[in-house]
């Protein structure tokens, strides 16, 4: 299953549709402005009709250093901004739920925000922001911890390299 930038001349979104009506309004209406803006990534997987079955973005962000677990906090200067990646929206289209799409999609998000990380791109960890509980719990699974106050989660890039060492 390859993730692949989303081309708008070659992938069709129109077909798409997730159980939150937000991620299907995204992909179909902003996804290809903010690409424009330079304010995301977009990446898709895409069945044999080049129909989007699932997609996820990438952007930057930061966090004041307080905001960070305390264990991560030490190895910040004071008054530092912290850069992370921001997994900003990851969904899979109705028709692909239980086939592991969604995973895999979060396994491609984390070994890119690593691999960009190794080559120069200084990100200390991975950022999301649930949209609900269910989301939290699918993060959970993979090490993301919530943060204090946002209801943000966090992902250090050590323990996203364990992941692919």
């Amino acid at each position: 299953m390859k993730v692949q930038l989303l081309d708008t001349k070659i992938h069709n979104r129109d077909s798409f549709s997730c159980e939150e009506e937000t991620l299907t309004d995204y992909l179909k209406k902003q996804a290809s402005q903010d690409i424009k803006k330079s304010l995301a990534a977009c990446f898709v997987v895409v069945n044999e009709a080049n129909n989007v079955i699932g997609y996820y973005t990438l952007s930057n962000d930061s966090l004041d250093r307080e905001e960070i677990p305390a264990e991560h906090q030490k190895k910040v200067p004071q008054n530092y901004h912290v850069p992370v990646t921001l997994l900003g929206r990851l969904a899979r289209d109705i028709s692909a739920k239980g086939t592991g799409i969604g995973e895999h999609l979060l396994l491609d998000a984390l070994n890119r925000c690593y691999t960009i990380s190794i080559q120069g791109i200084g990100s200390m960890a991975v950022l999301v922001d649930p949209i609900n509980e269910q989301a939290v719990k699918f993060y959970s699974k993979y090490g993301f911890t919530l943060l204090p106050d946002s209801g943000k989660m966090f992902l250090p890039m050590k323990v996203i390299a364990q992941l692919f060492k």
